[in-house]
């Protein structure tokens, strides 16, 4: 009932006139960017805010986000203001539509949402540009003005031909300022994040487990165990089981978490979140894959990043139905090892 409602308001606001803004100065355009899912997401971001600024100098660039999306873009100079929301109904959203209406848009880019109530959200702002890809919005499309034909391509790359400007690169970024940076020790550092939200892209913890024993052993490393606050206990028991490893899950403010990870020599890590802050600040890694594709949401342009595949076992694949994800069980401790050994001589 409530999704006719959303559909019904979008169809009468057609057909009676959708009141648009019109851009006042083209070299100035008042833009929009809706992007509010995870940590990843919302990195893959950064490359298409950047160089919308610098095509646009003078643009008044926007975000409506999540709180992590907030947390994580802090310190972005490309970015004039933050809209947060968090999960709610559209009714809801009034409020923050009173915002948005106020600022006079010219242009929503829709990048990603998880939530149907932000897309009828944009098309109410009354931007005369409403951007986006074909076949992703919760079938409604139809808010879309220029919709992108859904093709095979990085997350990152799919942003940036959302924003139609010149790219000047798809490094992603983040900013810290003092109270975020880590010290540096002088001990190597190989940091593990053994945890995700969906359990389908795991490797298994008896894995961790193994290979923490071996470098430990190998190198003398110390082994952090990185994660959010709902990962801590998870990765308690992992780091009970590695001599002298430390869990710092949950232990610090997302932003602190990320200048921790600036100074890993190393990170292993499932597809998530981390892999993507190891990313942006170039630092060695091994992104271990099964269910889902490094092409589309790997690491990318990145020559400091080591990805180990494998294909799924499952036709298809069972995804969030998945309870032992047997793809990932096909990597081999051995395997992840051997490209650590390699990666940790390299910089040696």
């Amino acid at each position: 009932m409530k999704n006719q409602a959303i559909e019904l308001l979008i169809a009468l606001k057609k057909k009676i006139g959708h009141v648009t803004h019109h851009t006042r100065d083209p070299a100035a355009p008042r833009i929009l960017i809706l992007s509010t899912t995870g940590l990843g997401d919302t990195l893959w971001a950064t490359p298409a805010i950047r160089a919308i600024k610098k095509a646009f100098p003078r643009a008044f660039l926007a975000i409506l986000t999540s709180p992590i999306g907030k947390e994580i873009l802090s310190g972005n100079p490309y970015l004039d203001e933050f809209y947060v929301t968090k999960n709610g109904g559209f009714f809801s959203l009034f409020p923050l539509y009173k915002k948005l209406k106020e600022k006079q848009f010219d242009k929503v880019l829709i990048f990603h949402t998880s939530q149907r109530p932000m897309l009828p959200l944009a098309f109410f702002t009354g931007a005369c540009e409403i951007i986006g890809t074909h076949g992703i919005n919760k079938g409604l499309d139809s808010i879309l003005t220029t919709s992108l034909k859904m093709e095979k391509m990085h997350e990152i790359t799919r942003r940036l031909k959302i924003a139609g400007v010149e790219s000047d690169g798809c490094e992603m970024e983040i900013f810290l300022n003092e109270n975020d940076r880590v010290k540096k020790s002088d001990q190597l550092l190989i940091g593990m994040q053994v945890k995700t939200k969906d359990r389908f892209k795991e490797w298994p913890a008896s894995s961790f487990v193994a290979l923490g024993k071996k470098l430990q052993t190998r190198f003398g490393a110390k082994i952090l165990i990185t994660g959010s606050v709902d990962e801590r206990d998870y990765a308690a028991k992992i780091a009970q089981e590695i001599p002298e490893a430390i869990s710092v899950a949950g232990k610090y403010p997302l932003k602190k978490m990320c200048g921790l990870i600036q100074t890993l020599d190393l990170l292993i890590t499932n597809d998530t979140g981390p892999m993507h802050i190891a990313c942006a600040f170039k630092r060695p890694l091994i992104a271990l894959f099964g269910p889902t594709d490094p092409l589309l949401c790997g690491p990318y342009g990145v020559s400091s990043a080591t990805i180990i595949a494998k294909d799924t076992t499952c036709t298809p694949c069972l995804r969030k139905k998945c309870r032992h994800p047997f793809c990932m069980q096909q990597i081999s401790v051995e395997e992840v090892f051997t490209k650590a050994e390699e990666l940790l001589y390299e910089k040696s």
